[in-house]
């Protein structure tokens, strides 16, 4: 196929277009399935930028935590920390001059009269604390919105958002069934703001809804009030638009300049959060350090200079607080950290922003489009290894995109898109290709249908499976340079399995005749072998000379017919015939002229089993002689025809029995690793071409 023909492209864009479609059908239908599985490789992206120092997140120092851990509870003496204490804790942040207190605590209804007036004094005093509130978050306005308290619904509603409604805020979460504050105390403070998170479908927290509708305002959450009170942002400097949430006019403490910030956010109001890294990136206070300085002036001075004007989250995160969650990062992190780092986020800027859908459809479209020309490569490995490549690059790109621009690539989806498409494209032209090599078979079958038959009758002749006693392993490799080959090899039980014979040869010439010859000398092999053990029976006193007696008598008879009926053919074979004791690992054998096997022995040189006769059928009378071999553990025999060595690539440099010897040397490689070794070099050697003769490889390694 040509790419310049509109006609061979026409099916296969069709194809692709159709791949394309039904994939974005599925996510329409399914969407839950594409956003778990990007989100998980995402999580991996996470992952990657939060352990090397080169991605990670910038870490705003403005954002510190105060934490009532198991520490602070031992040095309390108090396992059950009061409002009291929490009292304290605020009065000496208040004094520490911090910028906002963000208290992730529901101080929900009245305690002790002393307790609740002590916390109520120290939020006066400190004109700094954000409290936590929660709702019950719903996808639609519900009828469990009303409080059954007066006073906390009149506070909510005075402290809801009054905010313009375009209309991409119609599918912001609605805020119901509130869980507030003691509404005193929260009077005192400089507002609340919402605790609920959203976990994603596989239960992740990756995502914090900033604001959400209530009633027919909108209410904040705790992070955006906390970010509003640090940079001075009444709610009617807040703007609600399409994909974004925007801060006007904000300034930091102490500064000057002011900007508009703006804060991408999802269709439910969700900011997708950055998280800077482990839970202890961020800088810790223990609780009761932060209680305990107003003992020691010079220690309150001290935190009072590390502390001006940050933000500091004050949380309980003892042992048994149930204010833990599963994020990107970490299967257990406080909940408290998820809120600080929404407000890092804010902070620093640093964003997490998606490819439109748009974008994101244009990629996979161009995808799909490359996989499309790569299909139309003739080597189905080019194609398939290409795909497989420009899907590697893909996600790659796509990671880096995250680590070091902060932006989201959809992988999942485009990967599925380049799989079906290189599926679909691949099963097309294979049935494409099957029809026409369907055509040219039949056309061929007409022209050689007797060669054709004379091809199966000579396969046929090679063994369907290769016997493999205990301890010992064969692997072979035959491959005929045209459809019927002078090559062959066999192996064959002997005296009831007691032996195997182990043959390998070579025919002269090529074609019909040498395949005929092929034939007539393996049959001739295997019915004098298994004659010849039946007369000599099983000699258990010297299985030696029983060996050498079979090989001998083998040969020398298949020599005596050749040339005594088909002598004026002038066909001769070369071949190795082996007699092997499993048991023992001897190995006899006769090398009628051909090439000489690699006997492999682990820490020594190769040996090579020479020559101990002449080729079979060259000369009535010719004389044979046998040598023998043992096998140890780890040994290995390589049986091989010149077609092996013989190969020439492009540039006509051989294969080279060298080359065989290097790639056969590798210590403890399994037989049939062995034999792909080989093979996989000499197709790589030879190149697009074909062998010009025919290829044959044995290998018998002894394993125990």
């Amino acid at each position: 196929m040509t790419i310049a023909d509109a006609k061979q492209w026409r099916k296969p864009v069709w194809l692709a277009a159709g791949v394309f479609a039904a994939v974005h059908l599925f996510s329409l239908l399914w969407p839950e399935f594409f956003n778990t599985w990007n989100e998980r490789l995402n999580d991996q992206f996470f992952g990657l930028k939060a352990s090397h120092a080169a991605f990670a997140p910038p870490y705003d120092g403005t954002v510190v935590h105060v934490d009532l851990n198991n520490t602070s509870l031992r040095a309390l003496k108090d396992y059950h920390p009061s409002r009291a204490h929490y009292a304290r804790a605020i009065h000496n942040l208040g004094a520490m001059k911090v910028a906002v207190q963000m208290c992730d605590i529901i101080f929900a209804g009245e305690t002790s009269a002393e307790n609740d007036r002590r916390l109520m004094d120290a939020t006066r005093q400190s004109r700094d604390v954000v409290f936590g509130m929660a709702f019950r978050l719903s996808a639609a306005a519900g009828r469990e919105n009303g409080v059954e308290d007066p006073d906390a619904r009149d506070y909510l509603r005075k402290t809801a958002w009054k905010l313009p409604a375009p209309p991409e805020t119609a599918r912001f979460y609605y805020g119901i069934d509130p869980l507030i504050t003691l509404v005193p105390l929260a009077e005192l403070s400089l507002g609340t703001g919402f605790l609920t998170l959203t976990p994603d479908a596989d239960g992740v927290i990756r995502r914090l809804p900033l604001i959400v509708r209530f009633e027919n305002d909108f209410y904040p959450s705790f992070a955006l009030k906390s970010v509003c009170a640090f940079l001075k942002v009444p709610p009617d400097k807040v703007v609600l638009d399409r994909g974004a949430i925007t801060l006007r006019d904000a300034v930091r403490p102490g500064g000057s300049q002011r900007i508009n910030l703006t804060i991408p956010v999802d269709a439910r109001g969700c900011m997708r959060i950055h998280f800077a890294g482990p839970w202890g990136r961020m800088k810790h206070y223990n609780f009761s350090d932060i209680y305990a300085a107003s003992d020691d002036l010079d220690r309150l001075n001290e935190f009072r200079d590390e502390l001006e004007g940050r933000i500091v989250l004050l949380s309980d995160i003892s042992t048994g607080s149930a204010d833990m969650g599963q994020v990107p990062i970490d299967e257990g992190y406080p909940l408290s950290g998820v809120h600080a780092n929404a407000v890092n986020t804010i902070l620093t800027g640093s964003f997490i922003r998606e490819v439109p859908n748009l974008a994101a459809a244009v990629i996979e479209i161009l995808l799909l489009l490359a996989v499309t020309a790569l299909s139309f490569h003739r080597s189905a490995l080019v194609s398939a290894g290409g795909t497989a490549g420009l899907a590697a690059f893909f996600a790659a790109a796509a990671g880096l995109l995250f680590l070091q621009w902060n932006l989201l690539v959809p992988v999942v989806k485009a990967l599925l898109v380049m799989v079906l498409g290189w599926a679909g494209l691949s099963t097309w032209h294979a049935l494409e290709n099957a029809r026409v090599r369907a055509a040219i078979e039949r056309a061929r079958q007409l022209a050689e249908h007797e060669l054709e038959i004379g091809r199966k009758i000579q396969t046929g002749f090679l063994p369907a499976n290769l016997p493999a006693p205990p301890g010992w392993e064969i692997a072979a490799h035959f491959q005929p340079a045209l459809q019927v080959s002078g090559d062959f090899y066999d192996v064959f039980e002997l005296a009831g399995g007691r032996c195997l014979g182990v043959v390998i040869a070579d025919v002269c010439d090529h074609g019909v005749g040498s395949a005929l010859f092929m034939a007539l000398t393996r049959s001739l092999i295997r019915a004098f072998a298994m004659q010849s053990a039946d007369r000599l029976g099983v000699d258990s006193i010297d299985p030696a000379g029983w060996s050498q007696t079979l090989a001998l008598e083998t040969v020398r008879q298949t020599n005596a017919y050749i040339t005594d009926n088909h002598g004026e053919a002038d066909m001769f074979a070369t071949l190795f015939l082996g007699i092997l004791d499993p048991a023992t690992g001897r190995l006899t054998y006769v090398n009628g002229g051909h090439e000489p096997p690699l006997f492999l022995r682990s820490g020594q040189p190769v040996a090579y089993l020479k020559a101990t006769g002449l080729a079979v059928g060259a000369l009535p009378d010719a004389l044979y002689k046998t040598e023998s071999i043992g096998f140890e553990p780890g040994d290995c025999l390589v049986l091989y025809t010149d077609g092996v060595t013989d190969a020439d690539d492009t540039a006509g440099a051989h294969f080279s029995k060298q080359k065989l010897v290097n790639l056969v040397s590798e210590k403890g490689a399994a037989a049939q690793a062995l034999v792909d070794k080989v093979i996989d070099a000499l197709n790589s050697h030879v190149g697009k071409g074909s062998p010009a003769d025919d290829v044959t490889l044995l290998a018998l390694r002894k394993t125990l």
